[in-house]
């Protein structure tokens, strides 16, 4: 009995669907080509990051937005755009020479030989 209505519901299934069902594929149209960069458009692009870093420094400034809003490329753009307008050029000296400079000015600028040798052995990587 149970096996009877097994087989009724399978057949009743089968006629519910159609035949081809299994052949039939869905079509989409094609993706249409993405755009080509072209030498106009890359000056644009720089531009639109600059006008998007001067927007989101001003609302940095004015507490519309937060520095977690920003992602780590808009986030470096606004650096990089601070540092221009203040005129401060990024720090490019090593761990060891940054270190180093700030233990001498400690020292008042001229250290003893003493100090030299712990300055080495603070300062070293």
């Amino acid at each position: 009995m149970v096996m009877r209505g097994a087989l009724l519901a399978v057949a009743t299934l089968a006629l519910a669907v159609p035949a081809n069902a299994q052949q039939v594929t869905a079509r989409t149209a094609p993706a249409p080509p993405a755009p080509q960069a072209t030498p106009d458009m890359l000056p644009q692009a720089g531009f639109d990051r600059f006008a998007r870093a001067r927007d989101n420094l001003a609302a940095l400034r004015d507490g519309r937005r937060a520095v977690g809003d920003l992602t780590r490329q808009e986030l470096q753009d606004v650096i990089d755009l601070d540092r221009q307008v203040r005129g401060s050029a990024a720090d490019t000296r090593s761990f060891r020479e940054r270190c180093i400079d700030s233990e001498v000015q400690r020292e008042g600028g001229n250290p003893s030989r003493l100090a030299w040798e712990v300055i080495r052995l603070k300062c070293r990587d």
